[in-house]
C-alpha cells in the first residue's frame, strides 16, 4: 500500500509543474485568436475559452497539491 501511495505522490509531483506551462501555452495561443478574431461572437467564445482553461488550470493545480499533500500524511500502512 505504501508503493501505491509513493506512486500517486510521484505522479501528482510530475503534474505541478506541467499545468502552469500547459496552461500558460494554451491562454497564449487563445489571446493571439482573440486578437485576430473580427466577429464580436467569436471573440465572445474565445473569452469563454480563456476562462475555461483558467478554471481547468485552477482545478488541476489545486488537485495535484491536494493529492500531493495527502500521500505526505499518509502514514500507517
Amino acid at each position: 500500500m505504501e508503493s501505491v501511495i509513493s506512486t500517486i505522490g510521484n505522479v501528482a509531483d510530475s503534474i505541478k509543474p506541467v499545468a502552469p506551462v500547459l496552461a500558460g501555452l494554451i491562454l497564449i495561443v487563445i489571446g493571439l485568436l482573440w486578437t485576430t478574431a473580427k466577429d464580436p461572437n467569436k471573440k465572445e467564445m474565445y473569452t469563454g475559452w480563456m476562462v475555461n482553461v483558467a478554471i481547468g488550470f485552477g482545478i488541476v493545480y489545486l488537485g495535484t497539491s491536494l493529492v500531493s499533500w495527502l500521500s505526505n500524511q499518509v502514514v500507517g500502512f
